[in-house]
């Protein structure tokens, strides 16, 4: 599903043309460098998949900012976009950034499919 992590900020700017909201939307794929850090203190290897013991994709529940409490918090954050100031706007978009790479993670973790 990686690609589908940048596909899907990619279909709604198509339709809305706002770069502040593109960028926000892709920022909020930065929460996955919580991916490094559980290879840097060692639960998970270098070159190999961390789900080798799971036997599927493990990352929502599995890595510290991959679990339904940071899902809330991110939906909490969405509402900043209701604030007509730009820059606390552009937090409410990496939000619901964030929010997409969890729902994304989700229906990866559910169906078994991804690109």
């Amino acid at each position: 599903m990686f690609l589908v992590h940048y596909l899907v900020p990619l279909i709604i700017f198509y339709f809305f043309r706002n770069k502040l909201m593109l960028f926000g939307l892709l920022l909020g794929n930065i929460i996955d460098l919580d991916h490094i850090y559980y290879r840097i203190i060692g639960k998970a290897p270098w070159f190999g998949s961390a789900c080798e013991e799971f036997g599927m994709q493990c990352s929502f529940n599995f890595y510290p900012l991959h679990n339904s409490t940071m899902a809330v918090v991110f939906l909490i954050f969405t509402a900043l976009l209701l604030i007509e100031d730009k820059r606390i706007k552009f937090f409410g978009w990496f939000a619901l950034g964030a929010l997409l790479n969890l729902i994304i993670d989700y229906i990866h973790l559910k169906t078994g499919f991804g690109i």
